[in-house]
């Protein structure tokens, strides 16, 4: 049960701020992965695209599995207390912060193609599918244990929202300014700086879920649920139900759309417009706008609702249809180092 403290502490500033540092942890990692994991393997470890994208498919397909089966061990455990939620942030903020380092490992360039699709995969897997799974489910389900007024969930989720934008301006605009080197005129990725950006990032994460941890309380009781659950019903009452069909399709559309555009970055910028400074610009851009938007939209319910993702959207749609700049080299014209044109790992890590 969440002790009495945590009870009688108002629900306040305290709580906003930490559960904003919750996913600002997340997105340390999440972002990460998203934006420069398929640029890093392909340029870097020198495996083909199609191989990386193949092992991000079949994970998606592990994390149906997964993803439900964390909420059911959640769903089922008793509270401490900690309360029911906040613990498995403590459990497995280290976990999933050293399986993210482990996954931008540039000293195994060197390694034979096999390892290197199978050090991939077991690692994706593991912090994607496994450690990630394991504390954002019980960070999302959270907020409905921190206040049980309805106005204050709806705070922390605006909260939720600028936490993930700082960790998008942070990572989106920081990583292509260091992360990147000029080799003969091109610019590169550089495999070691990448790997020490993977580690600040998860040093990072790992303070970030503590501040969650102890900046928030639990205040509504959420007894353990040991009821069976029933597959069949439940796949029954998704598929009967239109209006939960139809944001499940908007969630995966705009989702789909979102990871497509993180990770074409990396590839349109450097080697379409030939700039890394294009990136960090785009993504300061977006963040900036969101940061900007979104509060008011929350606050005048006469708005029409729409996610904060749309901004970034409508920001890389225009820049994506947007002729190179003058002197930088199209992707027909790309060096054989680059992921357009070969999957050998890029000269100059």
């Amino acid at each position: 049960m969440a002790n009495e403290m945590q009870k009688t502490t108002p629900f306040g500033m305290r709580d906003k701020v930490g559960y904003m540092f919750g996913d600002f942890a997340n997105d340390f990692t999440f972002i990460l992965s998203s934006s420069f994991l398929m640029k890093f393997y392909t340029d870097v470890m020198g495996v083909s695209a199609g191989v990386v994208g193949m092992i991000m498919m079949i994970a998606r397909f592990v994390d149906a599995f997964t993803d439900v089966t964390m909420g059911q061990i959640v769903d089922r455990s008793n509270p401490t207390k900690d309360g029911k939620f906040r613990p498995w942030l403590k459990r497995m903020c280290g976990p999933v912060a050293i399986a993210s380092f482990l996954i931008f490992q540039s000293g195994l360039a060197g390694m034979s193609y096999g390892f290197k699709v199978a050090w991939l995969f077991v690692t994706y897997i593991l912090w994607g599918s496994i450690f990630y799974t394991s504390v954002n489910i019980p960070y999302g389900s959270m907020a409905s244990a921190i206040s049980a007024d309805p106005k204050d969930r709806a705070e922390l989720s605006t909260w939720r929202t600028i936490g993930s934008t700082l960790a998008s301006l942070v990572i989106g605009v920081g990583t292509p300014m260091v992360a990147y080197v000029t080799v003969n005129g091109q610019t590169v990725l550089s495999g070691s700086r990448m790997t020490i950006i993977a580690g600040v990032f998860s040093v990072c994460a790992i303070l970030c879920y503590l501040l969650c941890f102890n900046l928030v309380r639990e205040r509504v009781d959420v007894p353990a649920n040991n009821s069976k659950m029933d597959i069949g019903k439940m796949l029954k009452s998704v598929f009967t139900n239109r209006a939960l069909l139809g944001i499940i399709a908007a969630a995966l559309f705009l989702l789909l759309a979102m990871l497509t555009m993180q990770g074409m970055a990396g590839y349109v910028f450097p080697n379409f417009y030939g700039s890394a400074a294009a990136q960090s610009t785009a993504s300061l851009l977006s963040s900036v706008l969101i940061l900007l938007v979104w509060p008011a939209g929350s606050v005048k319910k006469s708005w029409p609702p729409y996610p904060a993702s749309w901004p970034r959207c409508w920001r890389s749609s225009a820049l994506f249809s947007s002729p190179p700049m003058s002197g930088s080299m199209s992707a027909s014209s790309a060096p054989p180092s680059s992921a357009w044109a070969s999957s050998t790992p890029s000269s100059g890590q």
